[in-house]
C-alpha cells in the first residue's frame, strides 16, 4: 500500500497484545527491508515529469487513463502523508474516473476506485478501508470483472498485511489473485502475486518457506524470459543476510544491481545500492560498503524527496567522516542535507537525531549527544517501531555509556536491545551486543555473566564468518583450480607445438649441414672475418642500446611527473569548486539566518530571491566537483535541480506543474552560470506573479514550460513560458527597472544573447534567449 520505508513503518504492524515482542520486532525488521518489493516499484520524479509532458499531448482513451493513474500513484506513494500530495492524487483520480465512465471501461472504473480507497487510507481514513474494499470486490464479481477483482484484492491484501493480527486473509487474497491471473492467462501478474505470498511469509519470519517460494518465482520468471528479476534478487539477498549466509546475500545483491542496470529500470536504484552496502558491511568489507552507501545517497539526493533511507545512508557517511577524525565536517554535512531536504515523518526525525548524536559524541559534547540519543529512541518508541535502527540506537546508547564508564545504564539499554531482537536472526547484531555486555559485566565484576556473553559472542561470530569464509575459500579454490587446469592445457598444447617445431628444425638443420660441409672449407676464412666484424658491430649496438635505455627512462620519469602534476591540478580544481560551493552555502545560511530577524514581507521576499540566486550558482559548482568534466556543466540535471529547488523554495499553495524539455547539452561554466541565473529570475517571476489564487486552482493548474534545445551547431535556444495571467497592458519589459528583469537583460548582453520577452494579458509570458553554446565569457555573473 505504501511507498518507501517511511510509510510502511510509521504504521503499527501488529498490536503488541496479539504478537510477542520478538515476533513483532522481527516482522517490523523485515518490513523495513522489503518495502520496495511490496509497493510495486513506484516511479521517480523525473518519470513523473515525463508523464506530465505526455499528458499535455492530449492522448485519449485508455492511454490517457493509464497516465492519470500513474501520476496519482506517484503522489499517493511519496514518503509522508502530505495533504497537498493526496489532493493532487485525487485530482488525477477524478479525471481518470470521469474518462473511464464516459468510455464505459469497467476494469478501469474499478481500478480507479481501488486507488481512491488507498488515497483515503493514506489520509487517515482507515476505519472504513476493509468494508470499502469488500464492497468493491463484490461489485467486480457481480459485473464479471475478473481483472478488476484481482487488482482490488491485490491492493486490499497489501494494505491488510500492515494491520492484520495474522496473515491468513492476506495469503488467501494473494492466492486468489494468482488464480484469477492464471485463468486470464497473464503469467507475469500471476507470478507477481506468488511473489507477494513469499514476501508475506518473509514478514512472518518463515525464512525457509519464503526462500523456497521466491526461488520458485525466480525460476518461473526466467522460464518466460521476464527480465526485471532484480526485485526478486533483492528479496533473496535480504533472506541470505538475515540467515547469516553472507555469500548468498552478496551474490543476490550483486545480481540485483547488475540486472537493474541491464534493464535500465533504476526506479529503486538507491534502495538496492543501500542493501548491497549493508551486506558488504556485515561481511566486513567496510570500504566497499562506504562506496555503495555513497552511491545510494547520490541517487536519493537527486530524487530530492525526504526518505528514511536517505538519512540513514547520510548517517553512515557521517560516521565514516568521524572515523577519519572529521566530526565537524560530518555535522556540517548533516545540517546542510536536512536544510536542503527537510524531514517530514517521525522516523526520519529519529534517524536525523541519531546521526546528530554520533557527531556530538565525537565532538565530546556528551550532554548534547545523550539528549539526541534519547530523542531518537523516544521517536522510535512513540510509534512502537522496533526494527534495526531502533535497535541500533539502543546499542549506540549502550556503547556511549560504556565509554563514559556508566556501566549500569549501558547494561540496561544493551539488555533491552537484546530482548527485543528476534533470537534466531540478525546474527551480526547479536554478536556485537553480547560483546559489549561482556565488557559491562567484566567492569562490574559479574565474571560468570561476562564469560557467558563472551562465549555467545564467539558462537555467533563463528557461525557468521567461519562458514562464510570457508565457502569463499572453496569458491576461490574452485576458480583457482579451473584456471590452473586451463593454463596446464594451454601449456601442454604449446609444448607439443614446440616439439613438432623442434623436429622440423632438426631435419632442416641436418640437410643444411650435409650441404654446408662442402662449402665450409671455402667459407671458413670469410666466416672468421665476418665474425670479427659482427663482434665489433655488437659492441657498438650495445653501447647505443644503453644510451637509448637511459633516454627512455628519463622520458618515462618526465611522463610520470606530468601525469602526477595533471592529477594534482584536477584535484585542486575539484577542491576549488567544492570550496566555492561551500562558501555559497554559507552565504545561503547567512541569508536564512538574517531572515529570522526580518518581519517585513518585501524584505523577506528579497532575501529568499537572493538565496535562490546563490543556490543557482552553488549547484553549478556542486555539479562540477562531482563530475569528471571540471569546466562543463550537464544542463539536463542542472536545469532539473534548479526548477525543483525553486518549486520547493516557494512552497506554492496552488498545484504548479513543470514540463521540462532539455537536450543533452554541456555548457562551459562561464556560460552555464548566467544561463542558470536567467532561468532562476524567469521562473521566480512566474511563481510570484503568474498564478493568482483567484484564477488558478485544482481544475486549472498553473504550468511552467522550460526548454533548452540547439538550433544549429552554434546556437542554443532557452525558452521559459507559463500559462499565467500575462503582463499588464501598459507594461514594457525593456523599460522596466525591476531587479529581476534588469538582471535578465544584463546577463543576456553579457553572453551576447538575443533576448525576447513576450506577454499579453491572460496569455502567459514567454522568455526566449538565443545564445552561442560554444562561447566562453571573460567574467561570470
Amino acid at each position: 500500500m505504501h511507498s518507501g520505508v517511511d510509510k510502511l513503518i510509521v504504521k503499527r504492524f501488529i498490536p503488541p497484545t496479539i504478537c510477542s515482542g520478538y515476533k513483532r520486532a522481527y516482522m517490523l525488521l523485515v518490513l523495513l527491508l522489503c518495502a520496495l518489493a511490496t509497493v510495486g516499484q513506484n516511479i521517480t520524479r523525473q518519470q513523473a515529469n515525463g508523464l506530465l509532458a505526455d499528458l499535455q499531448k492530449n492522448y485519449s482513451g485508455e492511454k490517457r487513463i493509464s497516465i492519470l493513474l500513474e501520476l496519482s500513484k506517484f503522489h499517493i506513494y511519496k514518503p509522508g502523508e502530505s495533504p497537498t500530495d493526496l489532493d493532487s492524487s485525487r485530482m488525477y483520480l477524478r479525471q481518470a474516473q470521469k474518462l473511464s465512465d464516459s468510455l464505459r471501461l469497467v476494469t478501469r472504473q474499478h481500478e480507479t476506485e481501488s486507488l481512491s480507497i488507498v488515497a483515503d487510507l493514506e489520509g487517515g481514513k482507515t476505519a472504513s478501508g476493509r468494508a470499502r474494499f469488500s464492497t468493491l470486490i463484490r461489485n467486480c464479481q457481480r459485473s464479471g470483472d475478473k481483472e478488476g477483482e484481482a487488482i482490488a484484492r491485490y491492493r486490499f491484501a497489501t494494505w491488510l498485511r500492515n494491520y492484520a493480527p495474522d496473515s491468513t486473509i492476506v495469503l488467501a487474497n494473494f492466492r486468489q489473485v494468482a488464480a484469477i491471473y492464471r485463468s486470464l492467462n497473464k503469467p507475469i501478474d500471476e507470478i507477481n502475486a506468488l511473489k507477494e505470498i513469499g514476501i508475506t511469509h518473509l514478514y512472518e519470519g518463515k525464512l525457509a518457506t519464503a526462500e523456497s517460494e521466491l526461488l520458485a518465482v525466480l525460476s518461473r520468471y526466467k522460464a518466460i524470459h521476464y527480465r526485471k528479476l532484480h526485485y526478486t534478487y533483492n528479496l533473496l539477498s535480504t533472506i541470505g543476510r538475515l540467515k547469516g549466509n553472507l555469500n548468498e546475500g552478496l551474490m543476490y545483491a550483486l545480481l540485483c544491481v547488475e540486472t537493474m542496470k541491464q534493464t535500465a529500470d533504476t526506479a529503486s536504484a538507491a534502495a538496492f545500492y543501500g542493501d548491497l552496502a549493508q551486506v558488504y558491511e556485515v561481511a566486513g568489507n567496510h570500504q566497499k560498503s562506504i562506496d555503495w552507501y555513497k552511491k545510494s545517497l547520490v541517487v536519493w539526493r537527486r530524487e530530492g524527496l525526504p526518505n528514511f533511507a536517505l538519512f540513514n545512508a547520510a548517517g553512515v557517511i557521517a560516521k565514516e567522516l568521524i572515523a577519519q577524525r572529521q566530526p565537524q565536517e560530518a555535522l556540517r554535512f548533516l545540517k546542510n542535507l536536512v536544510a536542503a531536504i527537510p524531514t517530514n515523518t517521525l522516523i526520519q526525525k529519529a534517524c536525523v537525531a541519531q546521526n546528530f548524536a554520533y557527531c556530538y559524541d565525537a565532538l565530546q559534547n556528551y550532554e548534547l549527544a545523550e539528549r539526541y540519543y534519547r530523542e531518537a529512541l523516544l521517536r522510535y518508541e512513540k510509534n512502537n517501531l522496533d526494527f534495526e535502527q531502533s535497535l541500533q540506537v539502543r546499542q549506540d546508547i549502550g556503547a556511549f555509556y560504556i565509554r563514559r564508564q556508566k556501566y549500569p545504564e549501558a547494561g540496561y539499554y544493551l539488555t533491552k536491545a537484546l530482548t527485543i531482537l528476534p533470537q534466531k536472526e540478525a546474527l551480526s547484531t547479536l554478536r556485537d551486543i553480547h560483546f559489549m555486555l561482556f565488557k559491562v559485566d567484566s567492569a562490574q565484576g559479574n565474571y560468570l555473566l561476562a564469560i557467558d556473553h563472551l562465549r555467545q559472542y564467539k558462537t555467533y561470530n563463528d557461525s557468521l564468518f567461519n562458514e562464510a569464509k570457508s565457502k569463499q575459500l572453496a569458491q576461490l579454490q574452485i576458480q583457482y583450480d579451473t584456471r590452473a587446469k586451463e593454463q596446464n592445457i594451454s601449456l601442454l598444447t604449446k609444448q607439443s607445438e614446440l616439439q613438432q617445431s623442434a623436429l622440423k628444425r632438426a631435419e632442416t638443420t641436418r640437410n643444411a649441414i650435409l650441404g654446408g660441409v662442402i662449402l665450409l672449407v671455402g667459407l671458413l676464412g670469410v666466416s672468421y672475418n665476418r665474425y670479427r666484424l659482427k663482434q665489433r658491430s655488437n659492441r657498438l649496438l650495445e653501447a647505443k642500446q644503453q644510451e637509448i635505455d637511459q633516454k627512455n627512462q628519463s622520458l618515462e620519469r618526465m611522463v610520470v611527473e606530468k601525469e602526477e602534476l595533471l592529477e594534482e591540478k584536477e584535484w585542486m580544481l575539484k577542491e576549488i569548486h567544492h570550496r566555492v560551493k561551500n562558501n555559497l552555502q554559507i552565504i545561503t545560511s547567512l541569508l536564512n539566518a538574517q531572515s529570522d530577524y526580518l518581519h517585513d514581507a518585501t524584505a523577506l521576499a528579497a532575501i529568499r530571491e537572493s538565496q535562490n540566486r546563490v543556490q543557482a550558482m552553488a549547484l553549478i559548482h556542486q555539479r562540477l566537483y562531482q563530475s569528471e568534466h571540471l569546466a562543463r556543466v550537464d544542463m539536463v540535471e542542472y536545469v532539473s535541480e534548479v526548477v525543483d529547488y525553486l518549486l520547493e523554495s516557494f512552497n506554492h499553495h496552488l498545484p504548479i506543474q513543470t514540463v521540462l524539455d532539455i537536450a543533452p547539452v554541456q555548457l562551459d561554466v562561464t556560460l552555464a552560470t548566467p544561463i542558470g541565473l536567467i532561468l532562476n529570475e524567469a521562473i521566480t517571476n512566474s511563481l510570484k506573479y503568474a498564478f493568482p489564487e483567484s484564477d488558478y486552482g485544482v481544475n486549472q493548474p498553473g504550468i511552467i514550460w522550460v526548454s533548452l534545445q540547439p538550433l544549429d551547431e552554434q546556437t542554443c535556444r532557452l525558452l521559459i513560458e507559463d500559462n499565467g495571467i500575462g503582463l499588464p497592458t501598459a507594461f514594457n519589459p525593456t523599460q522596466s527597472s525591476t531587479l529581476g528583469l534588469t538582471m535578465i537583460q544584463g546577463l543576456s548582453r553579457q553572453i551576447g544573447a538575443q533576448l525576447q520577452i513576450l506577454g499579453r494579458q491572460q496569455s502567459g509570458v514567454r522568455v526566449q534567449l538565443d545564445f552561442n553554446q560554444h562561447k566562453k565569457t571573460d567574467r561570470m555573473a
